[in-house]
């Protein structure tokens, strides 16, 4: 009866998380964001997946409007799916109730409503044309199979972990993220076992085969699309941006090709007169944080891109393929000549990217949520400790960490190359307030030594 009555609530949690994702799909319909033309028109600096979804539906539907409401709608259903099946799967590991699951599945609509009614979006990421509208949701079932794989040793659920890790990683390059989460987990799983080199070896496997898999799935895509076996191109140029906002005039210098040097000598100038870069930025964390992230796409997209493109397709024939290749040696060349007199300041940049990166991961970085996120973080670690002293290492204390790990991990990679806008922090939002929420109420298994 009790099995009966669990499976009964589970379909109801079901329904209402499809309830509530598809109604803001047929109520705000797709939207389309700054970046939906570049997957839309599947560019060659973007990652394949995603443009390979939207035009399959596009071949399969026809018309704008119509494929364009089959994304959001799978994109929704997505949203539903993980949603709820995280909140089931934590049920069932930590013996959660029936409302307490609810409050669990609560915590990823609760994201998604900050997204479209306080952060200013008018959207949710689910309804919107953008490499968020599957990550943010495939996200939280990896997380749900990697915990699966950890507690309960199933190899199914690590393949699947892998599975979703490698359609992310060929979704945004960000999500590279999962593997080095992967390969961690992966590891301290054999250190659990006693077995610390097949864990090494099942982590190195794992990532061999995703990186492998996505290779070839980005030249395939290329040879397909272009008829030339190629990759994505533009990852350099995030890093670039980084050593621009950085760097002074007479770090271009050292930069020892020609035409990269005049191309970073006319870019400069026009950021340097224009106010973007870090000598310009305010004296305080604050508004240095502020100031990376109002000129960040202005050197990146506004100047940089437009000025090394302009000068490709002006001095080289029209091949797609060829001109992406020759920008990106370019920014290339650029990135090594003023690396090595910046880094100390693309260091400085980075610790204050990543403090904005803790504190959109919980809130959105304004002065008195600044404060709330400080005190948040205080009461997460209170809590942990205050479980840990009570219970050992438990199941809830190792999940726990995991999400502070996760955090970690994402926002440090974000922060080498970008400015952390929420877009970029949010996977991890749900996370955090379902642990903080289970440390809370402190539901869990008897003591269990990992």
């Amino acid at each position: 009866m009790d099995h009966k009555r669990k499976k009964y609530e589970a379909l109801f949690l079901l329904g209402f998380s499809l309830l509530f994702y598809l109604f803001f799909a047929f109520y705000d319909g797709a939207v389309i964001c700054v970046d939906s033309p570049s997957y839309i028109n599947m560019y060659l600096s973007r990652e394949p997946f995603y443009c390979i979804f939207l035009a399959l539906l596009r071949k399969l539907c026809g018309g704008t409007d119509r494929y364009l409401l089959a994304a959001v709608c799978i994109q929704s259903i997505l949203a539903a799916y993980a949603a709820w099946a995280l909140a089931v799967y934590l049920r069932k590991e930590f013996s959660l109730t029936f409302w307490q699951t609810g409050v669990v599945m609560g915590m990823p609509i609760a994201a998604s409503l900050l997204c479209r009614f306080a952060a200013q979006r008018s959207s949710m990421y689910s309804n919107s044309i953008l490499t968020e509208g599957i990550t943010c949701s495939l996200f939280l079932l990896f997380t749900r199979y990697l915990a699966e794989f950890y507690y309960r040793r199933s190899r199914r659920s690590l393949a699947a972990a892998a599975a979703l890790s490698l359609i992310m990683i060929a979704t945004r390059k960000q999500m590279y993220v999962t593997l080095l989460l992967l390969c961690l987990v992966v590891c301290l799983a054999g250190c659990r076992a006693k077995k610390i080199w097949g864990g090494v070896r099942d982590a190195s496997l794992c990532a061999a085969c995703v990186i492998i898999l996505n290779l070839l799935l980005d030249i395939g895509y290329n040879c397909a699309l272009h008829g030339e076996a190629a990759t994505h191109s533009g990852d350099n140029r995030f890093l670039a941006t980084v050593c621009l906002y950085t760097a002074e005039r007479t770090d271009g210098e050292r930069i020892e090709e020609e035409e990269a040097r005049s191309l970073f000598y006319q870019i400069y100038d026009v950021c340097d007169s224009q106010g973007y870069l870090r000598h310009c930025a305010p004296h305080g964390w604050y508004n240095r944080v502020t100031h990376f992230a109002d000129y960040y796409d202005c050197i990146q997209i506004d100047t940089m891109w437009p000025a090394i493109e302009d000068y490709v397709h002006t001095s080289y024939e029209d091949d797609e393929v060829l001109l992406e290749q020759r920008v990106d040696d370019i920014t290339g060349e650029i990135i090594r000549g003023l690396f090595p007199g910046v880094w100390l300041k693309v260091c400085g940049c980075f610790a204050d990217n990543f403090l904005s990166g803790l504190i959109t991961t919980v809130a959105k970085q304004n002065p008195i949520l600044i404060l709330y996120s400080a005190a948040v973080y205080v009461f997460y670690l209170i809590l942990l400790v205050l479980q840990v002293r009570a219970e050992g290492v438990t199941k809830l204390t190792l999940w726990a960490l995991y999400v502070l790990v996760s955090i970690i991990v994402n926002v440090s990679v974000v922060s080498v190359v970008i400015f952390c806008q929420t877009r970029y922090t949010i996977y991890n939002m749900p996370l955090f307030y379902i642990a903080l929420w289970m440390l809370l109420v402190r539901q869990h298994r008897p003591r269990t030594v990992s």
